[in-house]
């Protein structure tokens, strides 16, 4: 597969990055705004989330509905996201109807009206995304932990927001915080997929007249200082769900490929230390799996797991002890090759898609404002030693760091009854 990076920076300081691939038709564009709940003040909880959802609720050109079919209409599809740390509108279709798909998103991030009245509606939407979220056990515990972790640090509330605070919104604040942080040196736009770099420069100048003043506006500033609480919450469910994990590094961090090979040791797949010990052998667990992520001054490694009332103790004890006996054994030379293999596998897997493509683009420019093409990745992963990964584990895994959210039919004395020093 031939690639081709470009980047430019217009004068207003907004940030364009592509990859042209000639053996595909397709192009994936996102329009990338480096803001997301972590930005957000006490009593805005939510507001990143609520604001990418109004830009769908019409514009002064087009009408909610029209918004859906534009891309639609041609084969395309069109969505979007808000993360802990950045906010993504994002679109994929064939060649010829890139054009189409940079004035739908201009006119969602230039021209959107808010009106008093889809405003009104559009918190009875959220409301009911909070509620089917709330049935989701296994993503609650993960806010849980989240929250265990960074206490009342933005990185600690939930994206979404609580039905309490979003109620409490006005639109004045969702207009002013737009305002503030739609603007020019806060947004890349990364495109992947057979297209001129060229000619998505001129069609971005065009459409996206953006201003590029930068807000003077003082925003709380909260220290992030891991809190490694332990959180037990009672809830009547079939499972139990846990999330346990340590603060971890950050997205510029050396040791993050280091970091990256752990987590598929202990909990990457079918054939990890975690799901063929717990699962495979003890049959304590069904799902069990590690997720590790990279923020801009910290990052997050963690386990997952569900299992029955009574098998809570012994199945996050013997996690305990999984996690230490990383930390404490040698790794065999073959351990570490195959995760090398499993993680290098699943990066050229995944550049198959040009969706993926375009995300990895827009993360390394808001991250690092550089490229590492994926050749250079490979070599960064290969260069890895066994003693990096066990020197990874005995820095970021330690008792006084372990943050824990318990979700089911457990008692809080189950903080109490687990042995936390095995690990």
């Amino acid at each position: 597969m031939r690639v081709r990076y470009q980047k430019t920076v217009l004068d207003n300081k907004l940030r364009i990055v592509s990859e042209k691939i000639d053996s595909v038709r397709s192009i994936s564009l996102g329009v990338w705004i480096d803001v997301g709940s972590r930005d957000e003040e006490r009593k805005e909880n939510g507001i990143s989330h609520f604001t990418e959802h109004m830009l769908f609720k019409g514009t002064k050109k087009r009408s909610a509905k029209e918004i859906a079919l534009a891309l639609e209409s041609v084969g395309g599809n069109l969505n979007a996201f808000t993360g802990r740390e950045n906010t993504c509108l994002y679109a994929k279709v064939m060649e010829e109807h890139l054009e189409i798909a940079l004035d739908v998103l201009s006119d969602l991030i230039l021209n959107p009206l808010f009106t008093p009245y889809d405003f009104k509606k559009e918190k009875k939407v959220i409301a009911e995304e909070i509620k089917e979220l709330e049935d989701s056990p296994s993503e609650v515990a993960f806010d849980l932990f989240m929250k265990a972790m960074w206490g009342e640090h933005p990185l600690g509330k939930p994206v979404i927001g609580e039905i309490n605070n979003i109620q409490r919104l006005e639109r004045g604040q969702l207009l002013n915080f737009r305002r503030e942080n739609y603007i020019s040196p806060k947004i890349v736009i990364a495109a992947s997929g057979n297209l001129s770099h060229r000619r998505l420069v001129r069609l971005v100048e065009n459409k996206f007249k953006l201003d590029d003043h930068i807000t003077k506006r003082k925003r709380e500033i909260l220290r992030l200082k891991p809190l490694s609480q332990k959180i037990v919450q009672g809830r009547k469910s079939a499972q139990t769900h846990i999330c346990l994990g340590f603060p971890g590094y950050s997205f510029k961090n050396s040791k993050r490929y280091a970091a990256l090979i752990l987590s598929n040791i202990l909990g990457g797949g079918m054939s990890s230390r975690l799901f063929q010990n717990l699962r495979e052998k003890s049959g304590m667990v069904y799902n069990i799996h590690t997720f590790i992520d990279f923020f801009k001054e910290k990052g997050v490694l963690g386990v997952y797991l569900g299992t029955g009332k009574k098998q809570v103790l012994p199945a996050v004890e013997q996690v305990l002890k999984e996690l230490r006996r990383i930390k404490k054994e040698k790794l065999s030379k073959k351990e570490l090759e195959d995760a090398k293999y499993q993680l290098k596998g699943s990066l050229i897997l995944g550049a198959e898609s040009t969706s993926n493509r375009m995300n990895r683009l827009a993360r390394l420019e808001l991250y690092l404002k550089d490229y590492i093409s994926l050749e250079k990745t490979i070599s960064l992963i290969n260069r890895v030693k066994r003693e990096e990964v066990s020197e990874v584990a005995d820095e970021l895994m330690h008792k006084d760091r372990l943050a824990v959210a318990i979700l089911g039919p457990v008692g809080r004395n189950m903080r109490q009854k687990i042995n936390w020093d095995y690990v």
